[in-house]
């Protein structure tokens, strides 16, 4: 049994972590490495070029540049200069000023992408994406002496793979990934999946009667079925099971599932972790890069016995830092890494009503530690962490209602213990029971 991954996204995380929390380990692949997947999530790329190091990941001002040239960065990302021409982009893996190189967009005279070189989680230029006519072309993936192992056509999709003093032809991902798979031996029995594309073309080019699989649907719904899921029940192959994480499309789709198909459908949801309760301390968090806070000062007048603390990874401008100025409010710019995990930590309601870009999986590491959250429809980073009746519209009479809210439960345990069931049920929030349940005798077999 194995997880196959198309990539390892959040949704590929999730669904790893809810099989840890409920006790089970499945082997993890992913068919695309990006150079920083976790130790435990194999890949081809992993395999065939033997990527493992010690080395910590490439650090913006450890990248080697001629003489004279410089580097320029911010928290967002960076550039390369040889005096007022600039040579290169540089691509962080966050945007949380920590500075870690992903990749570097090298320019052409023109300004436009010539190549790509990509660095994994120990600084290795693991890969390198030619562009051309503005379109990458050609991926190569090298081994730690910088040998090259793997060449993808990009346009066409065929790989190519020197493998034991033999260069082998693949006509797709697919293909590849299966040869891996079998070079591996992998037990195949089962394949959780989680993608309509790449992942269930590997499943599909295995006898139907050779396993069984599950497609675990994260995506949300229209007003039908998609497509390949159609293909799946009026044709014989491994997939046995369809299980839907999404709370609001199991119960509002149901129309939609044929009564008589072979195929079971079933909902899975997603276990979270939650370190600790809500504990009803009169503390609210905002996590934020930008000093666009709607609403904000209205919220700290209806609000003065509850502590609102501002916390930024970068500078804060004077008019965020203005705010420090009310007995109620805490500022923190450039705040540290434990910083804030003291504050997501120590505060029970997190508001999301900041404009710009989300920072620190801010929202999801609220929902983690069952704050209380609440924000604005047209602030929302993270909306299916926060519950409807908790989203409000950008108006003197909602904020109100919001700090009502707030107040409210701040000293109404049953309320807040409501607000949060509800929340967490609104974010297909499961138990570890309801995996072993549905995975438990693939898992034990």
């Amino acid at each position: 049994m194995i997880n196959l991954f198309e990539t390892f996204d959040s949704a590929s995380r999730d669904l790893l972590i809810s099989e840890k929390i409920a006790g089970m380990t499945v082997p993890s692949v992913a068919m695309n490495d990006d150079g920083f997947l976790p130790e435990e999530v194999d890949s081809p790329i992993k395999y065939f070029c033997h990527l493992k190091s010690n080395h910590r990941p490439l650090y913006f001002d450890q990248i080697h540049i001629p003489h004279f040239w410089r580097i320029m960065a911010n928290a967002q990302g960076g550039q390369i200069y040889d005096l007022k021409t600039k040579k290169a982009n540089i691509v962080f893996l966050n945007p949380d000023n920590s500075r870690t190189v992903r990749e570097i967009q090298w320019l052409d005279e023109n300004g436009n992408i010539s190549w790509v070189d990509r660095y994994d989680s120990h600084a290795t230029r693991f890969s390198k994406v030619y562009y051309d006519n503005g379109q990458p072309s050609v991926c190569e993936y090298y081994d730690l002496t910088g040998r090259k192992v793997i060449e993808q056509n990009l346009r066409s999709g065929d790989i190519f793979l020197n493998f034991k003093g033999k260069k082998r032809h693949f006509n797709d991902l697919p293909d590849f990934v299966l040869f891996f798979l079998k070079e591996k031996q992998y037990d195949l029995n089962h394949i959780i999946y989680n993608t309509l594309n790449q992942s269930l073309a590997v499943t599909l080019r295995l006898p139907a009667d050779s396993g069984e699989d599950m497609l675990v649907w994260h995506e949300r719904l229209g007003d039908e079925l998609p497509g390949n899921m159609g293909f799946l029940m009026d044709n014989d192959t491994r997939t046995s099971t369809i299980a839907f994480q999404n709370y609001e499309d199991w119960q509002a789709k149901q129309d939609l599932i044929p009564k008589d198909s072979k195929i079971k459908f079933l909902y899975l949801g997603t276990i979270y972790p939650h370190p600790r309760s809500n504990q009803l301390r009169s503390q609210v968090l905002i996590l934020t890069n930008s000093d666009q806070i709607d609403q904000l000062e209205n919220l700290v007048q209806l609000m003065p016995n509850v502590t609102i603390n501002i916390a930024a990874v970068t500078e804060m401008s004077s008019k965020l830092l203005a705010f420090g100025d009310y007995p109620n409010v805490e500022v923190y710019p450039q705040v540290s890494h434990d910083k804030v995990i003291e504050l997501i930590t120590n505060c029970d309601v997190y508001l999301d009503i900041n404009q710009g870009n989300e920072i620190l999986d801010a929202v999801r590491g609220a929902f983690e530690q069952n704050m209380l959250i609440l924000g604005f429809h047209n602030t929302l980073h993270e909306p299916k962490f926060v519950a409807k009746q908790n989203t409000y519209d950008n108006n003197s009479e909602a904020v109100r209602l919001m700090a009502q809210k707030v107040l409210s439960a701040l000293v109404k345990p049953q309320l807040m213990g409501d607000l949060i069931d509800e929340q967490r049920k609104e974010a297909s929030d499961v138990l570890p029971k309801d995996y072993q349940t549905i995975l438990g005798d693939w898992v034990n077999e």
